[in-house]
């Protein structure tokens, strides 16, 4: 299922993505991989018969990946088609690039018929690396929700310090507020267009479009302008899609007695 991964994105959802919170103001903000595939159905196909393939290969990689990984599959619900042409995403989520690559070394070596089965309901032309940095912690993740994508790049002489820096008054504002929703930034990694200028996505996480919705109100209320103050001087943003996206499956390593004490 690797293979027939279908975003960029769970995640929000519940991307994505297994990234943790951070442990006190010195620590650096916790991090972890992602793959991303995009996809189209095969004629006749549709999400019924992905989320079908998915869930054997659920249970085959319970048996057969020797990290933990975890993977959504995105699905379109507000963006423009002519901008992106994938009927769905599958996006993959592990603890760092290390485990990533062991998991797609089993994935090479093990998943073969299964790859043949994806690829009868979904062939995915395109297949990225990338990295995940929680900027506030998402308390859903695993779950089913909304990720909201923005793909941003810095003024000049700006860098990810400032933009840590300025997540950090950001995260008090949205605390303060009870601004629903996570977010995450995504650095574009091996397998990206090379024309592609992107420094970093900014990933909002919602659990429900009500959710979403309440904090756009939140954001034309003034949320907006407190925003502008922190980031505009920072980077350039463009329009956000939203992706709809759904817990796959995938793989949990099992612990040794060490490990859960």
């Amino acid at each position: 299922m690797k293979t027939i991964l279908t975003t960029i994105a769970t995640a929000v959802l519940g991307v994505l993505m297994t990234t943790a919170t951070l442990a006190d103001d010195h620590a650096a903000p916790r991090t972890s991989a992602l793959e991303v595939y995009f996809c189209s159905f095969a004629e006749g196909k549709d999400m019924q018969d992905l989320e079908k393939v998915a869930a054997g290969w659920d249970e085959w990689a319970d048996d057969n990946f020797t990290e933990t990984y975890t993977a959504y599959i995105l699905s379109p619900a507000l963006v423009h088609g002519a901008d992106f042409p994938y009927d769905s995403l599958w996006l993959g989520v592990a603890e760092n690039h290390e485990t990533m690559g062991t998991s797609m070394d089993d994935w090479a070596a093990k998943g073969g018929q299964w790859q043949k089965k994806f690829d009868a309901v979904s062939t995915c032309g395109s297949h990225a690396l990338m990295t995940s940095i929680e900027a506030k912690p998402y308390d859903k993740l695993g779950e089913a929700g909304y990720v909201q994508i923005s793909a941003c790049q810095f003024k000049t002489d700006m860098n990810f310090a400032e933009l840590t820096a300025a997540d950090k008054q950001w995260n008090a504002w949205m605390d303060e507020n009870a601004m629903p929703g996570g977010i995450y930034r995504w650095i574009p990694g091996v397998g990206a267009p090379r024309p592609d200028k992107t420094d970093y996505y900014t990933v909002y996480l919602a659990e429900s479009l009500g959710d979403r919705g309440r904090a756009h109100d939140m954001m034309m209320a003034g949320g907006f302008q407190v925003w502008n103050s922190l980031y505009g001087s920072l980077a350039e943003c463009d329009n956000p899609r939203v992706w709809s996206a759904q817990p796959a499956g995938g793989a949990v390593a099992e612990m040794s007695v060490a490990d859960s004490k």
